[in-house]
């Protein structure tokens, strides 16, 4: 690791990101405008939430409380979903904005008052961008709104293989959203639980340009060889997020070991077409 008097640190000689903590966003406006132009690849924000508040809101996850729509990747990955994950709804999208709606009413009661992830991830995360709002990614007719996240849990052998979040543009669900944000897609994670070990985001330096996405993650797609490529793998502690230009850089989840569960919130985040906004979406 280099670690440079900006406080940029550059990992695997090739991943460039800071750290601060979340009380200090505001003190780094231009975090999105230096991903955006490829000097920075990400952003760890720590305190977004406290690990105390957030034993609470595990044991409701454990539970299903109150009462998820919950929904699955495919079987081999071991992992779930609470919440509809745009990538794996049907193209038609029926039925998905009242589930959006609904689900937001649902997630607004899983942290205390005021504390709600919405709020708190979109106050954080325009306090990094000169403050742009950052809000759910509106929908085809008035009044619907996508899902401003999704709630994932990864079980023992859970795993998300190698991507770019720009493949997602190609997804005939996205067909609608597509018309309404730029090509450059980025994300955050936020850690709910970490796994007992495992379970890491790991970042490859395999890039790829926006307009060059190609969907590598379909079964049967050419995929690039990880074998003897530069990485850098993080675990990123309960309460804290990162920010990751992960439309660009190649990424995966690795396999989550032990018992116990990884839980994050995930958004996919891009620039509206008017730029007065953050469109997110889970």
């Amino acid at each position: 690791m280099i670690e440079t008097k900006t406080g940029v640190k550059t990992l695997g000689g090739f991943l460039r990101l800071i750290e601060i903590d979340a009380d200090e966003a505001v003190r780094h406006a231009n975090t999105f405008d230096r991903i955006r132009a490829g000097d920075l690849q990400a952003v760890i924000v720590n305190g977004v939430y406290s690990p105390a508040a957030l034993t609470p809101v595990v044991s409701q996850l454990e539970r299903n409380e109150p009462a998820f729509l919950q929904t699955w990747f495919p079987e081999k990955f071991r992992s779930w979903f609470y919440g509809r994950n745009l990538n794996l709804a049907e193209p038609s999208l029926t039925g998905y904005f009242d589930e959006a709606a609904q689900f937001e009413r649902q997630l607004a009661t899983l942290f205390p008052a005021g504390e709600d992830i919405a709020a708190r991830v979109a106050g954080v995360l325009a306090s990094l961008d000169h403050g742009r709002p950052f809000v759910a990614a509106p929908g085809p007719r008035p009044g619907q709104r996508y899902m401003f996240t999704t709630l994932r849990a990864h079980q023992e052998g859970g795993y998300i293989p190698a991507h770019f979040d720009n493949e997602q543009a190609l997804r005939p669900s996205y067909a609608h959203l597509r018309s309404q944000v730029d090509l450059h897609m980025l994300s955050f994670v936020l850690t709910l639980q970490m796994a007992e070990s495992g379970g890491a985001l790991q970042i490859y330096d395999h890039r790829c340009d926006p307009a060059d996405a190609v969907p590598i993650s379909l079964d049967g797609a050419p995929k690039p060889q990880l074998e003897g490529l530069a990485a850098v793998s993080l675990r990123i502690p309960p309460g804290a997020m990162i920010v990751l230009d992960s439309g660009r850089f190649l990424h995966r989840v690795s396999p989550v070991e032990g018992k116990r569960k990884r839980w994050t919130a995930c958004s996919f985040m891009a620039l509206s077409r008017q730029r007065d906004a953050m469109y997110c979406w889970g």
